[in-house]
């Protein structure tokens, strides 16, 4: 989020490769995962990653981080870094050294450099009723019902796991998210943000 780069030309190659090994290795290990953001609602609407994005979304519950050390070994012998960002204070329902956000991007010429791209992925919290997580220093709730089911969407030859909710869910994040709008900001215009 916030990257000085948009999603086109190499760029757009880079990214969707990038999801999708990621997304395989995340299968592989059984971790479960959604698309999200901008990722989730170029895919579904437009069968694309939306060219004026800056990153690559997706999202796990915090339960499946119990699944992830396999993962982060793959990635690191597969010339991938990561860096995984903690909450660095308690605010209910996050607690201090809990992990918030991991970002993945390709590493080039012996890791001295990293990729322009980056595939962010939010960690979301849950209670009985809604599920937590925070973009930036905004805190976010979402109805638990729209992380209970999930289906499938196509995208270059490879299927990828979204809310059956879809529709319902980007418009608790949008509002109307059929309609393209290129400066959206996900820490002023999200429509999930809690207010306090």
């Amino acid at each position: 989020m916030g990257y000085a780069i948009k999603l086109t030309g190499r760029n757009k190659k880079n990214a969707e490769s990038l999801l999708h090994e990621v997304t395989l290795l995340l299968e592989k290990f059984k971790v479960n995962y959604a698309l999200e953001g901008g990722t989730l609602l170029g895919i579904y609407r437009e069968n694309r990653l939306l060219p004026w994005d800056s990153d690559v979304d997706i999202s796990i519950l915090s339960e499946e981080l119990l699944k992830m050390d396999e993962v982060y070994k793959e990635l690191h012998k597969s010339n991938y870094r990561i860096r995984i960002r903690t909450f660095e204070a308690n605010d209910s329902p996050f607690q201090k050294g809990m992990t918030r956000l991991i970002k993945i991007r390709k590493k080039y010429f012996f890791g001295l450099l990293k990729g322009n791209v980056c595939l962010e992925i939010f960690i979301k919290f849950t209670d009985k009723e809604h599920v937590y997580w925070k973009v930036a220093d905004k805190t976010m709730m979402a109805p638990k019902k729209f992380y209970e089911n999930y289906t499938q969407i196509e995208f270059l030859n490879k299927h990828y796991t979204i809310p059956l909710l879809t529709e319902e869910y980007l418009t608790h994040k949008y509002g109307d998210w059929k309609k393209p709008n290129k400066n959206w900001n996900a820490s002023t215009d999200e429509l999930s943000i809690l207010k306090n």
